[in-house]
């Protein structure tokens, strides 16, 4: 027990000290950099009021996208934009597939601008694209918990079959439902494949780490490095080549440890969280935004659009209403503009992507009963809905995106091993020339949307060809 103690304690300090170091780093390199202490010009104030405007009012519709809210039976408030009104006769009776986009961090239903405003997609589907609780338009929660975000999105993504006409009584699967992922969207999408693979027919999931892969991963270099270690101290007169050994087995966790000081700074006293994020003007949210464009330039209505996707709403937008009369939920303050940043740290802190998630009977009920009596029905698997399998594993078809050069995550902890994890028609696709932000970039979102098409008209012909034709580098890197 106190040794327990002692290790958890020496764990808070470590966490802590790197934190800070982080908000100190980021802080020097934005001071550097001249971003830290710079203001907004007029005009970026209001490209910014405009594209709030653009993005949040509740009136207007957005390429072909409109504003709507569902609130669940369990009384939570949900903001997404769709392309066909849920519940309206059009999107009851349509026989057209429906496709679920869920964001990441810091954005919101916005980063699928670009993808969801794809004519080709409207044309075919039924498109929604949601805000995550806590973010943009939709109602926050006490905290981030597995169970917590886990039980909502469920609600809401059975809620939206049955809106949209996927379910009808004792008729499932009328239709063909495909989720499409991208960061912090992705970690939660793949433990829905893992834990109620009924949701969907396909998960599109781009650049999102499969936190117990990356468990087994971090777990193999440490005990690989750890008898290393201890080679080179039995032996100190030839300790050097299983010390290099040891150093380099160790090489991509301490890379990723590089990578993902922020996610250490979530960790810390609210008061630092909220520095790190909206301190020097927003200089670290606005960095994120400039590298998520790639090599493309970043124009003055790219960073207006991507610090409002990440905004959300402002005090005018709240005052807007949609065609239903339906409005943003009480819980949205507008006191700044960032007031949502705890909810996003929210994610990290509660640990809604490793803790346990303890259904509901209402929640194990309707995935039973959407299931169709088919939940054994992907026996590649090797696990149905009684039968958990490998922690983790992917029991829904999956298929999986990666932009190379991802400045958050490493490949060898995150895709290392990866195949194992998936279920037979599933395929891991490296995008060697985009980076983390496959949504805004500009090949890689050409490619998502390919992806989401050859879903949606029955998975024909070989999908790594379908890429190829707007993104020749592509390359899928397996199969199962």
């Amino acid at each position: 027990m106190a040794g327990d103690l002692i290790t958890k304690a020496i764990t808070r300090l470590i966490v802590f000290i790197y934190g800070v170091f982080t908000i100190i780093l980021y802080g020097v390199l934005s001071i550097k950099k001249g971003s830290f202490f710079k203001r907004r010009t007029e005009k970026q104030n209001l490209e910014l009021q405009l594209a709030r405007d653009r993005l949040w009012n509740l009136s207007k519709d957005y390429a072909g996208l409109s504003h709507h809210f569902l609130t669940l039976p369990s009384g939570f408030k949900f903001h997404f934009v769709s392309n066909v009104t849920p519940g309206s006769p059009a999107a009851l009776k349509s026989d057209k597939p429906l496709v679920i986009f869920i964001h990441g961090f810091p954005d919101s239903w916005a980063i699928w601008r670009h993808i969801a405003s794809s004519p080709s997609l409207q044309d075919a589907a039924n498109v929604v694209a949601i805000d995550l609780p806590g973010y943009g338009g939709t109602q926050s929660l006490e905290r981030y918990t597995a169970t917590a975000v886990l039980e909502k999105l469920t609600e809401l993504i059975i809620t939206l079959r049955s809106q949209y006409g996927v379910d009808e009584g004792s008729e499932v699967n009328k239709e063909k439902v495909v989720i499409v992922a991208h960061d912090w969207g992705c970690v939660l999408s793949m433990r829905l494949a893992a834990e109620a693979p009924s949701l969907a027919h396909r998960f599109i999931l781009s650049n999102g780490p499969l936190m117990s892969l990356v468990e087994s991963n971090i777990r193999r270099m440490l005990t690989s490095a750890s008898k290393m270690f201890k080679s080179a101290l039995s032996a100190p007169l030839s300790s050097r080549t299983p010390l290099l050994q040891a150093l380099r087995t160790l090489g991509p966790l301490l890379k990723q440890l590089r990578m993902s000081g922020y996610v250490f700074t979530m960790q810390l006293p609210p008061s630092l969280v909220t520095f790190f994020l909206t301190g020097g003007n927003y200089s670290f949210i606005s960095a994120v935004h400039r590298g998520s464009h790639g090599r493309a330039e970043f124009t003055s209505r790219d960073e207006a659009d991507s610090m409002a996707s990440s905004m959300g709403p402002s005090l005018a937008e709240s005052k807007t209403q949609t065609a239903n009369g339906d409005k943003y939920p009480t819980t949205i303050k507008y006191t700044h503009d960032f007031a949502n940043v705890m909810n996003m740290a929210g994610y990290y802190r509660d640990g809604a992507s490793t803790a346990r998630w303890q259904k509901s009977i209402e929640t194990i009920t309707s995935l039973h009963s959407i299931a169709g009596g088919n939940e054994l029905r992907r026996t590649s698997s090797g696990a149905g809905l009684f039968d958990d399998g490998t922690p983790g594993v992917l029991k829904a078809n999956s298929t999986v995106f990666w932009g190379k050069r991802d400045i958050a995550l490493n490949p060898p902890i995150c895709l290392d091993g990866m195949s194992d994890y998936l279920v037979a028609d599933s395929q891991i696709v490296m995008l060697p020339e985009s980076g983390h932000f496959t949504p805004i970039e500009t090949e890689s979102r050409v490619a998502l949307v390919k992806a989401v098409e050859w879903a949606i008209h029955g998975e024909q012909g070989n999908i790594g060809s379908a890429i190829q034709e707007c993104y020749p580098s592509a390359k899928v890197i397996a199969r199962r």
